[in-house]
């Protein structure tokens, strides 16, 4: 006997569990506005259903209407729990939508039924419908459905004025209005409530998002800080390391033409020797233009003529001017659009640019019969891009980025030190500019760059 009390009362607390679980604001995972707006709705819910059954059951109203309550009451508390079902399956937004629907027809079914005039209690339920809409959707629902409701209103009284619908006289005890208009207050306070609620809650979310904001752009600052720190740190060793080993570089050249002349003086100097002593030479140039590149990428942002407006065709023609030889040398016909517009930027640095950029040209232009670079600009929404246009041998698709890369080589028997084009993306970033490259095998290289045209 004890055994079946004790089953009853597990099964009858496993009930009790899940009717509460049943009853509570279902909890939306990974979504905080979606579980407040369920709460919410979850809350307005209960509040109808319990308004709705005690004013069904205990609001007074003379007996002989008592079903006519019951038909516009009754299928409405279904609806609720109907709708307290959808809720619980996480159709937020459609049960918010239908429960605002159900209470305006409600409300209009009892105008309708109830008295069409200022003495029916369902007149002043169109303030409930505009706050729980304000409240469950947004203010753009709540403007709507206040515009709605003031339009029915008119149509109805207007409607009771003229004989077409029931006056509220004999329908509704002269003690019902003011029994429902408390009920209306304490519901429209309980609403009134949770808005002012939702509206600190949205205030405290606000004020940690800034805090929060602040404390990011904060740690933001301190990273840029240090990284700046680091960089000038990194481009004061560059610099130092560049200079400090040009001396033992000298100091090798040196010692390397005394050798040769005592070699000669004694014996003439065999072969061997001398082929010895060139490689050695060789040696000791290429790190010395390696370090005097190094030196001059260092000197990039941190050692800056003052910028200037120039024309660029006066860029070009500085360059054109220190490559001549090179150019003439391999028979490269350079082709420079005319007027092109004024650069803010410093001289110097943009003929160093524009130097390399035609060095690297001629150096890959390969066994062309016309060789060609071309100078110019394209114009895209106001803004000016510059180009230098070859036909030579092109670059891969797969290569267009490590072009620009410290020491990167494409080609390793090439001359040079592989610091050239990094030089002038650097440069063309430090005055704000982009640079990019557009080449395929066999069909040439076009550098596209940037400049600003003025002081800002």
């Amino acid at each position: 006997m004890d055994d079946k009390i004790s089953q009853v009362d597990m099964n009858r607390g496993i009930m009790l569990i899940r009717l509460k679980h049943w009853a509570a604001a279902p909890s939306i995972t990974n979504d905080r506005e979606k579980s407040r707006s369920a709460t919410l709705l979850n809350l307005v819910l209960w509040m109808f259903i319990g308004a709705s059954t005690i004013y069904a059951m205990v609001a007074p109203i003379e007996p002989r209407f008592l079903l006519r309550r019951a038909i516009v009451i009754g299928p409405f508390i279904f609806l609720l729990f109907g709708l307290k079902f959808l809720l619980n399956s996480g159709y937020i937004r459609a049960v918010g939508n239908i429960l605002i629907s159900a209470m305006w027809l409600l409300f209009t079914f009892a105008m309708l039924f109830f008295g069409a005039d200022y003495n029916n209690p369902a007149f002043m339920g169109y303030l409930v419908v505009v706050v729980t809409a304000g409240l469950v959707l947004n203010w753009r629902a709540s403007i709507g459905w206040s515009s709605l409701s003031i339009l029915t209103n008119i149509i109805i009284l207007k409607a009771g004025q003229l004989g077409y619908l029931p006056l509220s006289q004999g329908i509704t005890p002269q003690y019902a209005f003011p029994a429902t208009q408390t009920a209306y207050i304490i519901v429209t306070t309980v609403l009134l409530s949770q808005a002012i609620r939702k509206i600190d809650e949205s205030f405290e979310t606000a004020e940690y998002e800034i805090l929060e904001r602040k404390r990011v752009e904060t740690e933001r600052e301190l990273f840029i800080m240090e990284l700046e720190a680091k960089n000038a740190e990194l481009e004061r060793f560059t610099y130092t390391v560049s200079h400090d080993l040009k001396s033992p570089l000298v100091t090798i050249g040196g010692y390397v033409g005394l050798l040769e002349k005592d070699a000669l003086l004694e014996n003439g100097g065999s072969e061997k020797f001398k082929n010895d002593i060139n490689r050695i030479r060789e040696a000791a140039g290429k790190m010395q233009a390696l370090l005097n590149d190094l030196l001059e990428l260092s000197r990039v942002g941190r050692l800056m003529n003052p910028p200037e407006e120039v024309g660029f065709n006066q860029i070009v023609q500085d360059a054109l001017s220190i490559v001549e030889i090179s150019l003439r040398e391999t028979n490269i016909k350079v082709i420079v659009q005319e007027n092109l517009p004024n650069v803010y930027v410093d001289h110097a640095r943009l003929v160093e640019v524009m130097q390399n950029l035609l060095d690297n040209a001629a150096k890959f232009m390969g066994n062309q019969p016309e060789p060609h670079i071309e100078i110019g600009i394209d114009t895209q929404n106001d803004t000016h891009i510059f180009y230098v246009r070859d036909n030579g041998i092109g670059i891969d698709m797969a290569h267009h980025e490590r072009v620009f890369g410290l020491f990167n080589k494409l080609d390793a028997n090439s001359e040079g030190t592989g610091v050239g084009l990094a030089l002038v993306k650097r440069t063309i970033e430090v005055h704000g500019g982009t640079i990019w490259i557009e080449s395929d095998l066999g069909k040439g290289t076009t550098f596209y760059f940037t400049l600003p045209r003025k002081e800002s």
